[in-house]
């Protein structure tokens, strides 16, 4: 089988010669085959959207090939080029680019016009498509009058409309909540799958990778790595086992490690969503988990209050909430705050308040493992943490500073915390040493890259420096360690730890006889 899109040393260069001059791609070579769907990913001017311009012809490299179905796309004629983007090629944007004086129908239909369709035929393979895309009764209005689902669904429809080959996709859900995202997530899939279209798809949210069968990871205008999901006829590697959304997360952090903090938490942050709702949530529907955890997304990034957050898990799911009732919902919302309060704190260096010398004094680290275990020990033991010895909370205490200082990872803490304490270790009993651990991983997570309150500034140039420091993710990737083992239950991933431990809590508060010490 040979391959529908070929790439070889491609280089483009914007404001070349002048002293904002900006290489956005750099010897990009890469081959991709019919009915494959490929992800092309890495953070904000990384050149994964110059790339897909150049595939799609809208961009002429400085030098290089870029061959599409066999066609040499630097050498097409005029006439060439315009038959290239009308029969060959389909586009969806993030922005839908949908003509806003036409309606529904006619947006679908007009690249049809340019194919030189009847009406009557045009409109006949319109309404299909829109049936198919669950638009129908949509058809005569207007594209305002459409939600952002929709109107991508619209989008989608009008890109196939011309039976391209092949489908380039821009962000497709950079506008969308996480719902509709998903919803259409599966509708390039199936345009994959059953249509038989070779996708490709340029996107900055990790939580999107999993569609694809292959995955480009870009950074600096250069392909650095390619990572196969599933197995392609002509793609001779094998998908493994699905990771969990912790073990994304240390990929990533690998993959880019020349990233600000404030850039690696932008791609981190679905997945920090989706361990934050396991951990608090395993009983509702897919949709109302989905509505949690893209409300999740939106705690974290700042751009949700602690009422609207609130407001969200208490409405009905009909209405396109979570549907706690007040009081779940109030006490998970509490939880909520106070783990991200944690996970700010963890990682602050410095105090808010000003000293008698007008200085913010240093929180040191001992003073931050005495506020965590604390913390901890509220969570995981709940009345019985007053019963623990004086030593045995010394003993904690210097176990979770050498956590927060990188000189235990979460198996040692978990060991050591566990350990008898005429042994050397805490004589926690074994399920409060697993929900402290769990609680703990779970803060160092979610504490990463998250703006601080005070002193604590965006990364910036310091005096006399080239670039920007790149984020230190030293402390978090340990989060993501070596095999664990629970007494019976050997090499458990963090997600079904979470999912674990909130049973376990639950059972705690039911039978809290279960808590005592070793």
């Amino acid at each position: 089988m040979k391959p529908n899109i070929t790439a070889k040393k491609l280089n483009y260069t914007y404001n070349s010669g002048k002293s904002n001059e900006f290489r956005a791609l750099v010897n990009v070579s890469f081959e991709i085959y019919p009915e494959e769907f490929v992800a092309i990913f890495g953070p904000s001017g990384c050149g994964k959207t110059t790339l897909l311009n150049v595939v799609a012809g809208l961009e002429t490299p400085d030098s290089g090939e870029i061959s599409v179905l066999g066609q040499n796309l630097m050498k097409m004629s005029p006439k060439e080029s315009a038959i290239y983007h009308r029969k060959k090629i389909g586009v969806v944007y993030q922005s839908y680019n949908l003509i806003k004086s036409l309606s529904v129908l006619d947006n679908v239909a007009l690249p049809q016009l340019f194919i030189n369709v009847g009406r009557r035929e045009r409109n006949k393979k319109v309404r299909v498509l829109l049936e198919r895309f669950e638009v129908s009764k949509q058809a005569k209005r207007i594209p305002t009058e459409l939600s952002g689902g929709q109107q991508q669904r619209v989008g989608i429809a009008r890109s196939i409309v011309n039976n391209p080959e092949i489908i380039l996709a821009d962000e497709p859900t950079g506008n969308l909540d996480s719902v509709s995202a998903k919803n259409v997530m599966h509708l390039m899939s199936d345009l994959c799958e059953k249509e038989k279209k070779t996708v490709v798809m340029v996107t900055h949210n990790p939580d999107q990778l999993e569609f694809a069968d292959r995955v480009f990871y870009m950074k600096d205008g250069v392909i650095i790595k390619e990572v196969i999901n599933n197995k392609h006829e002509k793609i001779p590697e094998k998908g493994g086992i699905p990771k969990s959304a912790a073990e994304k997360i240390k990929d990533i952090m690998r993959t880019y490690r020349d990233l600000t903090t404030e850039q690696m938490n932008i791609l981190i942050m679905p997945y920090k969503a989706k361990i934050f709702t396991h951990h608090f949530i395993t009983t509702r529907t897919l949709e109302e988990t989905e509505i949690f955890e893209d409300a999740m997304r939106r705690k974290l990034l700042g751009t949700i209050s602690k009422s609207e957050f609130l407001t969200i898990l208490d409405r009905s799911s009909a209405n396109g909430g979570v549907g706690f009732d007040k009081r779940t919902a109030k006490k998970i919302s509490d939880e909520v705050e106070v783990t991200l309060d944690m996970g700010r704190y963890i990682y602050k260096k410095y105090r808010q308040r000003k000293n008698l010398q007008n200085q913010h004094d240093k929180i040191t680290d001992d003073e931050k493992a005495k506020t965590i275990v604390t913390h901890l020990l509220k969570k995981a033991y709940y009345s019985h943490y007053h019963k623990l010895d004086e030593r045995q909370i010394n003993r904690m205490r210097d176990a979770i500073r050498d956590r927060l200082l990188g000189n235990y990872d979460k198996a040692d803490l978990y060991k050591f915390l566990d350990l008898p304490f005429r042994k050397g270790g805490v004589g926690l009993n074994s399920r409060t040493a697993q929900l402290a651990t769990e609680e703990m991983e779970l803060i160092m997570i979610l504490g990463f890259g998250m703006t601080q309150v005070g002193v604590e500034k965006p990364a910036k140039l310091k005096e006399g420096a080239t670039k920007i420091e790149k984020a230190d993710t030293t402390l978090v990737e340990t989060v993501v360690p070596k095999e664990i083992k629970f007494h019976e239950e050997p090499g458990l991933d963090l997600d079904n730890l979470e999912q674990r431990a909130k049973e376990l809590r639950d059972k705690q508060i039911n039978n809290p006889e279960v808590n005592n010490n070793k």
